[in-house]
């Protein structure tokens, strides 16, 4: 923010550090704003503000430590002054990050003592809100949705709620207290008492009213407030249009604001404090993150491209990495017994950083508009780069992120669980293409049979996942990237059960997968489209399982574990995969190729988008006729003849299709909102 930067002298000089800093700042590692007579920090603490001089080799020693030799003028002609990929890693920088981390951890810590006393003195900002229930929002916001994402910075946010700094906005407070305010029981946040829908109605109206003046000049908290909204309005479900509008003007304020560029070129004209700085990654990489999750979900190009970013995932404050976590807005049940946990927050967020990159190159590689343009042996080169990233990425995953056995002593905290639901999604979401698409069944048979594998592998992980989240936790409350990777896990189960005889482990885990859409509607609309697909496809497929109303999630129950690396194809290990022993792989594959090809046949004036109309008209109940008299496509009641991508998306290859059963990428576009969520038995029960 321009209150907080200073400017740099001309080329070929040394930008001039606060060695004037006050004797207050110095010895509390912080920035002094080098005001006179008081600094800001001072005022702020009520502190004598003194300045005093310092000995000429501890000036040249700060200097070196806090001034690392990239961010000298760009001016500069030294070999040194260019070597910035040396320089990152060489002691001197590694020596200023290991101040800057303990600087920002101390005053993190410090301030976290100051919340209670604020609190205490009335000195917090809850505009308006009583500060019971103030604090009761903030306490759930901390609780979930900050470590999902880590888009807010709590020590700034709460220090400046105290006494209206920079990183406090009334518009950042409402978003949050309308994010949180759906976990909360109290009935006086909701609009009708019993529909949790309405929960925050108030705060909602309150972020309307303070946007439209927030909107003419970018600024950090406008940015964290529209990533929270965007997050929290996804979710409805009939408010997709706005949270992406709002996600697209939070990134065009980080680029307007230079946060998607950390270079010593382009921001030699600024100097920002290590707090500062670490809020700006923080939260550029946060809406790295929500805008691959959003364009996943609606099915729509990225909109932050790594190739037009240069910002390191390192982030310096590990404050709450160890801090007790219990699931306060996690679990319904007051029984649920869960002795705690280390939040393992920060590292959770770095790996997510890392897992949302691939995610940007699987979606601009496989499901873009121009693939078909590939020919299949490029297409199968692009999935074996990608598949050996991900498992790089889960190779270097560490033990307290990677432990998901029910068997464990404690299960991880839920974004925990969420960081592993979205690697095996990435690992279906990669592969599944190649199952679906005839030309690679038909020419590189193999690698189809690898990525069934592969799908298998991911499914039964995601199940045994989700086992053990509903035992920790409850899955009623669970966020919407678990019912998700439920949806995508589900599909593959079902054409595995098809296989099988009533019973089978496949049944098992397919009951589980229901079992959730059946728990977890209450607060994410859009598994009731997963549900209602899922059994169409089952009904379809003559798959048949308890009625929902009597199904219940195995929590004990133990399916085979993964196997490790995905094996070859050729080494025989297949039969040996979770769900496939004993069956005929050609046979799975083949269910999918089949009705690719039959929707590919009757692909008509429909090629590469989403005749709604038709959608319409074909997906009508089970021995229902259709009401349109023109459909005479002969296609399946429930599929639809557009790309295997998303709508709008170009098939692969131009000719592989679908059904909207087997739609991962876009699944929850509005555009499908015209395809109506049929009853199925047991609904009724949700």
């Amino acid at each position: 923010m321009e209150s907080r930067e200073d400017m740099r002298p001309t080329a070929g000089r040394k930008w001039k550090r606060a060695s004037e800093a006050c004797t207050f700042c110095r010895r509390r590692k912080i920035k002094c704003s080098t005001e006179r007579p008081t600094c800001m920090n001072c005022k702020m603490h009520s502190k004598t503000c003194h300045y005093a001089p310092i000995d000429s080799s501890v000036r040249v020693r700060t200097v070196r430590r806090e001034e690392p030799a990239e961010y000298t003028s760009p001016a500069a002609t030294t070999p040194e002054a260019t070597t910035t990929l040396s320089e990152e890693n060489s002691p001197m920088s590694r020596q200023s990050e290991e101040w800057a981390e303990k600087g920002l951890v101390a005053e993190a810590a410090r301030q976290r003592q100051f919340e209670q006393v604020n609190a205490r003195l009335g000195k917090l900002d809850f505009d308006g809100v009583e500060p019971e229930l103030g604090l009761h929002l903030l306490s759930l916001h901390w609780n979930r949705q900050h470590h999902s994402f880590l888009i807010t910075y709590r020590p700034a946010f709460m220090r400046d709620m105290a006494c209206n700094g920079p990183y406090f906005s009334k518009l950042l407070l409402n978003a949050i207290y309308f994010s949180a305010a759906k976990f909360s029981p109290r009935h006086e946040l909701r609009r009708e008492r019993d529909n949790v829908r309405t929960a925050g109605w108030r705060f909602r109206e309150r972020v309307r009213e303070l946007l439209g003046g927030a909107l003419d000049k970018s600024d950090i908290t406008t940015i964290q407030a529209l990533l929270v909204m965007t997050n929290s309005l996804f979710a409805l479900g009939d408010e997709r249009s706005a949270a992406w509008l709002y996600a697209g003007l939070a990134f065009r304020m980080i680029v307007d604001l230079g946060m998607h560029v950390e270079s010593p070129k382009l921001t030699s004209h600024r100097k920002f404090s290590d707090e500062d700085s670490e809020i700006r990654r923080r939260v550029f990489w946060a809406a790295f993150v929500v805008d691959k999750i959003q364009s996943l979900y609606q099915g729509r190009p990225v909109t932050i491209k790594e190739s037009d970013t240069l910002v390191p995932i390192k982030f310096l404050d590990t404050f709450e990495e160890f801090e007790s976590w219990t699931p306060l807005a996690y679990s319904t049940q007051p029984s649920v017994d869960y002795p705690g946990s280390p939040s393992y927050t920060v590292s959770t967020f770095r790996y997510f950083c890392e897992l949302s990159v691939i995610l940007s190159d699987i979606l601009s590689t496989i499901y873009t508009e121009r693939s078909f343009q590939n020919t299949p042996g490029e297409l199968s080169i692009k999935l074996e780069t990608i598949n050996a990233r991900l498992a790089k990425w889960h190779e270097a995953l560490p033990g307290h992120l990677s432990a998901t056995s029910q068997k464990a002593a404690i299960t991880p905290p839920p974004h925990v669980l969420n960081l592993q639901a979205l690697y095996h999604v990435l690992v279906i979401l990669l592969h599944h293409p190649f199952i679906t698409d005839g030309h690679h069944y038909h020419t590189y048979r193999n690698i189809s049979a690898k990525s069934l594998k592969a799908c298998a592998t991911a499914a039964n992980a995601i199940v045994q996942l989700v086992r053990a989240y509903d035992k920790a936790f409850s899955v009623r409350r669970a966020p919407y990237l678990i019912s998700y990777a439920t949806y995508m896990a589900a599909t593959i189960y079902v054409r595995i059960a098809a296989k099988r005889t009533a019973g089978s482990d496949a049944h098992n885990s397919l009951g589980t997968c229901l079992a959730v859409f059946n728990e977890n509607q209450h607060t994410n609309s859009a598994v009731r489209r997963a549900n209602a697909l899922v059994q169409n496809l089952m009904k379809r497929l003559g798959v048949t399982v308890p009625n929902t109303s009597a199904i219940h999630i195995d929590k004990t129950a133990e399916t085979e574990e993964h196997r490790g690396p995905l094996a070859t194809a050729e080494s025989g290990s297949l039969s040996q995969e979770p769900g496939l022993q004993g069956l005929d792989i050609d046979s799975i594959i083949q269910s999918f190729v089949r009705e690719a090809e039959s929707l590919q046949a009757n692909r008509g004036a429909v090629a590469g988008s989403l005749d709604t109309s038709q959608l319409q008209s074909s997906a009508v109940a089970p021995d229902m006729p259709s009401s349109n008299p023109q459909n005479t496509t002969g296609a399946s009641p429930y599929d639809f003849t557009a790309s295997w991508g998303a709508p709008g998306q170009m098939p692969l290859q131009g000719d592989a299709m679908m059904s909207l059963d087997d739609l991962f990428y876009g699944f929850n576009s509005s555009a499908l909102d015209s395809f109506p969520v049929t009853p199925m038995p047991g609904w009724d029960a949700l």
